[in-house]
């Protein structure tokens, strides 16, 4: 099982609130999805609690992948629990709005 790492402190220091701070972690994502089966994002227990940075970085992933894809392939690791609820919530919102999407076509 290949495994890949990314360490939001790390990349992205103190900017963790922007659509631009979120597509810096969403644009590694999608750079490493198609040759790890495992990535696993590390959060060091920082507390991001920005709806924009965690759409932008794990959110735009349900337009191209299904829910059971991203819980497969994506591994969120020592997360705050706000912020766990947070991309949730997320998550589940961006499944109802492509389920909705799909219904109208």
């Amino acid at each position: 099982m290949r495994e890949e790492h990314i360490d939001i402190a790390r990349v992205c220091k103190a900017n963790t609130v922007t659509r631009d701070d979120g597509k810096v972690i969403h644009d590694l994502i999608v750079k490493k999805w198609n040759t790890a089966d495992l990535i696993k994002i590390h959060f060091n227990n920082i507390l991001i609690a920005s709806v924009s940075f965690l759409d932008e970085a794990f959110g735009n992933l349900a337009e191209d992948h299904t829910a059971e894809e991203i819980s497969r392939k994506i591994k969120l690791v020592n997360m705050k629990d706000f912020d766990r609820n947070l991309a949730n919530n997320i998550f589940r919102s961006r499944q109802v709005q492509k389920q909705l999407q799909h219904a109208k076509i």
